[in-house]
């Protein structure tokens, strides 16, 4: 006898259709695993938020070549931090 599913109580199918395909019982594709901050994680958050606080004060000065480039350092520490 084919499982049934705890949301839909229909039997498994690997063409199950439930919520647009992600149905609870299908098993995904990748496995992604979050990884556990680090201190290093951390640290690098810390060195993004302080970016950005001194890139709104630039803006505020009207320097906006220089904010904008303290922004994009931002986003590349973001991209940085979700490796670390």
């Amino acid at each position: 006898m084919a499982d049934k599913c705890n949301i839909c109580n229909k039997e498994y199918s690997p063409l199950c259709d439930y919520n647009q395909g992600r149905c609870p019982m299908r098993p995904p594709l990748f496995k992604i695993q979050p990884m556990d901050p680090s201190k290093r994680h951390f640290y690098v958050s810390l060195v993004k938020s302080a970016i950005r606080i001194v890139a709104g004060i630039v803006l505020f000065q009207g320097n906006y070549p220089t904010a904008g480039l303290l922004l994009i350092s931002a986003e590349l520490l973001g991209i940085l931090e979700e490796i670390v």
